[in-house]
């Protein structure tokens, strides 16, 4: 975490202003929903529509596509600004580094480090890090939005996420686990094959290619072991959040169904509760796999020397 803290601090213009955008944009879509279910409500009560409701409609759709654009542009912008932050931090540091850190083991660690580590949270930062980011920030907003509509209602939508999300915490308690003995394995690996192409003359001298080969294969399997149990428990886990993330839309659709017959809500209360709630479902759905994902990207980052 040390290193995300560093990576936030050294780009926060820009992680203030693509949250911003994030907010924004969200606000906007909220506001035309919110409009489309006040349209729904007035035809349903055979009420008045002025013509300055349509045009308001409209400079929120406007808006909705402007900020949209806005919030894509700066999000991407500043997790590419971030992974070019963090390539040349590790190399400023590497390049700084002491003679007596510049060690044949250090060399190994660092190949291994720039083959692994360094790779994959680049890859990280440029896409799914954007991603979980910006359904995070609307599934919070859509959130609070839909308590203000209508408490009692979302307190319906509510109850089955709380139970989603104590599921989420104790899955992602053992997928991080498993991500992390995945990730021991496979750097175990990567040092015996730098130690192997270093050393190859020696290796030659003492005959001793057989018996390395034998080490790598036992590595080679057990890395290969710990994947397949990764990709086994990623799968149920996430299998089993997809069937729990309905839950919420079936209730809301039974309880909503009710109160619109008995007159509690209208149907366009309805209606926008239906169209929203989609951005909380997604966002409890996928939070296994950030977990996992985010827990894997935080180790990587633990491995790369900043400062």
């Amino acid at each position: 975490m040390r290193v995300l803290g560093w990576l936030i601090k050294k780009n926060r213009g820009w992680v203030i202003l693509a949250l911003l955008a994030a907010i924004l944009s969200n606000g906007s879509q909220i506001a035309f929903m919110f409009f489309v279910g006040e349209l729904v409500n007035q035809i349903e009560g055979r009420s008045k529509i002025e013509l300055s409701f349509f045009l308001l409609m409209g400079v929120f759709l406007l808006s909705n596509a402007t900020t949209q654009f806005l919030y894509q542009l700066t999000g991407r912008y500043c997790t590419e600004r971030a992974a070019h932050t963090l390539r040349m931090g590790y190399l400023r540091a590497k390049l700084q580094s002491s003679v007596r850190e510049a060690e044949e083991d250090s060399v190994a660690h660092a190949m291994s480090v720039v083959q692994n580590e360094l790779s994959n949270a680049n890859q990280y930062l440029s896409s799914t890090l954007f991603e979980m980011a910006g359904m995070s920030v609307s599934g919070i907003i859509v959130f609070v939005f839909l308590i203000f509509v209508n408490a009692k209602l979302t307190m319906v939508f509510l109850c089955p996420t709380v139970l989603t999300l104590i599921y989420v915490v104790l899955s992602g308690k053992k997928l991080s686990k498993i991500v992390t003995a995945t990730l021991e394995e496979k750097n175990h690996l990567n040092r015996i094959a730098y130690g192997c192409v270093d050393s190859f003359p020696m290796i030659t001298v003492f005959d001793a290619k057989s018996f390395l080969m034998d080490r790598f294969e036992q590595v080679l399997e057990k890395w290969g072991i710990a994947e397949v149990k990764k990709d086994r428990m990623f799968a149920i886990f996430n299998s089993l959040s997809g069937v729990l993330s309905r839950l919420p839309l079936l209730l809301l659709l039974l309880a909503g169904s009710y109160m619109v017959l008995t007159g509690e809500i209208l149907l366009g209360t309805l209606i926008t509760f239906l169209n929203l709630q989609k951005s909380v479902t997604q966002f409890v759905m996928n939070l296994p796999s950030w977990l996992a994902g985010f827990k894997t990207f935080t180790v990587n980052l633990s491995r790369i020397d900043v400062a």
